[in-house]
């Protein structure tokens, strides 16, 4: 969702996101989300960051759907050499020409199967988890640097800042989101989730018994309404992108779902 100072200046939205649910060649159920955030000082981010998503999405389908073999750590730093690759092709296109630094972005990924999860960041943004009766806790926490305004981008992250985590074991519930809703998501000072933040919004989810219900679309709505509230845009003016899943009873019609709000077109899944 665009944030209120790129309303303000007249830039564009510059967070995307991907979301699918396929099976692998061993019929178990994936779930593969990938948030992006463009950086504000790149000519050409919105355009990074949803190509990075596009492409992001593409390689964990070529690399997971036959189900052969999991994402070992030494994957992250393939992928970001791929979409490295990727964006600056698509940078000297002869109808751009742009420097690939025009496409800087930030990037979280997810790739979960029913016991166990990889997952990938490069700079900021965050990733939060969830297992039985355990506290929420973020898988990375957001990747700043030495300085309070710097991060790393895919266009130019050194290898060691390619975090790369697998956890195995089952998750119930999960959520990515880009930098625009860290104040509101995180306890800076402990370094921890602020769970209330999402307590009632993964409720919601669980609740639901399917993508094409009336409930789901109501769903969608309130959370796009939420995240442009003025109780939200009084934390921070930044584009703000936010992805649920949960496989928590009720929730029995399919073995996982998820909903995510979608930067300046509601939300999907």
């Amino acid at each position: 969702m665009k944030g209120t100072g790129h309303e303000t200046t007249g830039q564009p939205c510059q967070d995307h996101h991907a979301v699918k649910l396929i099976e692998t060649g061993r019929d178990e159920p994936l779930l593969l989300l990938v948030t992006s955030d463009g950086a504000g000082s790149a000519a050409h981010s919105e355009e990074g960051s949803a190509a990075v998503c596009e492409e992001t999405l593409r390689w964990l389908e070529m690399r997971l759907s036959d189900g052969t073999a999991f994402l070992t750590e030494a994957d992250g730093v393939s992928l970001v050499h791929n979409l490295r690759t990727y964006l600056l092709n698509y940078a000297e296109e002869p109808e751009r020409q742009y420097a690939v630094r025009d496409l800087a972005c930030t990037l979280n990924v997810a790739a979960v199967l029913p016991q166990r999860a990889w997952f990938l960041q490069v700079g900021d943004g965050a990733v939060i988890v969830q297992s039985g009766s355990s506290p929420m806790e973020v898988v990375f926490w957001p990747d700043n640097g030495e300085y309070a305004n710097q991060t790393y981008f895919v266009t130019d992250v050194p290898d060691d800042r390619i975090h790369t985590r697998i956890v195995e074991s089952e998750l119930d519930r999960l959520s990515l989101m880009t930098d625009g809703l860290l104040s509101l998501a995180l306890v800076f000072q402990q370094r921890s989730v602020h769970a209330p933040f999402f307590e009632s919004m993964f409720r919601g989810v669980e609740a639901l018994d399917g993508v094409d219900t009336g409930a789901y679309g109501q769903l969608q709505a309130g959370l796009s309404r939420f995240l442009n509230s003025p109780g939200v845009n009084a934390r921070t003016s930044d584009d703000k992108t936010l992805i649920l899943a949960s496989q928590r009873p009720p929730v029995k019609a399919v073995p996982i779902q998820a909903v995510a709000a979608t930067p300046g077109e509601g939300v999907t899944s």
